[in-house]
């Protein structure tokens, strides 16, 4: 479908924007969290977050360089080891590929980073197969960005979001998803599985109230996950494995993959802001609805306005207020697993969702009379979800070219 027919439709149908939602009972809920809006180097920033499970499983980060910013969203499944791994390192390998590439960032930069922590966690799960062979089960879903010289890279493995909202001289929003996502729900998701799986006619099947990748997984690509992409683990478990995820006995090549989805663009004039948002929130929001809010409301507390509308849809899917939802607590599964909830708790609602949202308003002045001079500059800072703290970010790593240093290139 074109994308203005698309918005067109959603606009008709969506009444998200400018809504009664009171942002303050967000604070009020014991399993959320947020971060105030604040400045990046091109703009502002907002973040926030809600558990649903016993072990927040989702993980996001927002750091600010001098000359870039990077925003990842990390969506475990089964656990949140493979998430904990991914805030862990991916950032700080990718800083040294591109040190290692002079400086310089490309599509197969990312693609690179993304193939090295598939095969670093894949490792950890074999060393430590035999203490904990429950790590074969972990995997987790992985959305990053990196904004670099004005151009924006972006990958995706799983099912996690960007969203970008633009808009034209006349205020008209436009909503583009930035790369796609990887859901046995979407159409072309499954007819990519039957291709790969021409013999399996159960590839792609409704189990659990949702489409799934062999009856198991929600999503086609991950990290990790080994006992859906290695046989050994999958054949020779020696722990508990749900019946329902029990992959087939014929498990002859991975059901799962770790293969990126990859593009950049040039950010313009038109590009206001982007929505980084994990899988429970786009089961709960459409693209258009998400960056409506963003679009027609005030940027104070964005991101928990948003995260504050998904659940209050969650909620009235359950014929309950977000007040009552709130005041459940977390839960899972004895058993890990993703068909797995326990009625009563906040994880038969909604899943672990983590919300970024990034404008881009700002852009770097540059005198041609005079050398640039950078004011009131944001700190090289590291933010986490459900983490108040501010660490140190590893862009301060990076080879030390200064604002003076980068005008001069320019007019030699």
């Amino acid at each position: 479908m074109f994308q203005w027919l698309t918005n067109l439709l959603c606009a008709c149908t969506t009444n998200t924007s400018k809504n009664t939602v009171d942002i303050n009972e967000f604070d009020e809920d014991p399993l959320g969290w947020s971060r105030d809006l604040l400045e990046h180097r091109l703009g502002e920033f907002s973040m926030a977050a809600v558990k649903a499970n016993d072990v927040m499983e989702d993980h996001s980060q927002f750091d600010v360089g001098k000359k870039a910013l990077f925003v990842g969203i990390y969506d475990g499944q089964n656990g949140a080891e493979a998430s904990n791994f991914l805030i862990t390192n991916l950032f700080e390998n990718l800083m040294r590929i591109i040190q290692e590439n002079n400086n310089n960032v490309s599509e197969n930069i990312l693609r690179q980073v993304v193939a090295e922590m598939e095969e670093l966690f894949m490792t950890d799960v074999e060393e430590g197969n035999q203490q904990q062979p429950e790590l074969a089960l972990v995997g987790s879903s992985c959305l990053f960005c990196i904004v670099w010289r004005g151009r924006l890279y972006i990958a995706n493995v799983g099912d996690s979001r960007a969203v970008m909202g633009s808009v034209d001289p006349f205020d008209r929003l436009n909503v583009r998803q930035l790369v796609e996502d990887h859901n046995a729900r979407n159409r072309h998701i499954k007819k990519e599985l039957k291709k790969l799986h021409p013999k399996d006619p159960t590839i792609v099947t409704y189990n659990f109230d949702a489409w799934r990748v062999g009856g198991i997984s929600e999503v086609s690509r991950c990290i990790g996950n080994a006992y859906l992409k290695r046989a050994p683990f999958t054949l020779t478990s020696p722990f508990r494995v749900p019946q329902s995820e029990l992959a087939p006995s014929d498990f002859t090549q991975p059901l799962l993959s770790a293969e990126p989805a990859i593009s950049s663009r040039v950010l313009n004039d038109v590009d206001k802001f982007i929505i980084f948002g994990s899988g429970g929130l786009w089961k709960l929001l459409s693209n258009w609805q998400a960056a409506e809010i963003v679009h027609t409301n005030s940027r104070d507390g964005i991101a928990k306005r948003i995260l504050m509308t998904a659940l209050q849809i969650a909620a009235r899917r359950n014929n309950m207020s977000y007040s009552e939802l709130s005041k459940i607590p977390t839960g899972h599964g004895v058993i890990r697993g993703p068909s797995v909830s326990v009625e009563g708790t906040r994880r038969a609602y909604h899943d672990d969702i983590s919300v970024i949202v990034v404008f881009f308003d700002k852009k770097p002045e540059l005198n041609p009379t005079v050398m640039p001079v950078v004011t009131s500059m944001p700190g090289i800072d590291s933010f986490r979800g459900f983490n108040d703290a501010i660490h140190p970010s590893p862009f301060r790593y990076l080879d030390d070219v200064s604002e003076a240093h980068q005008y001069l290139e320019t007019i030699v």
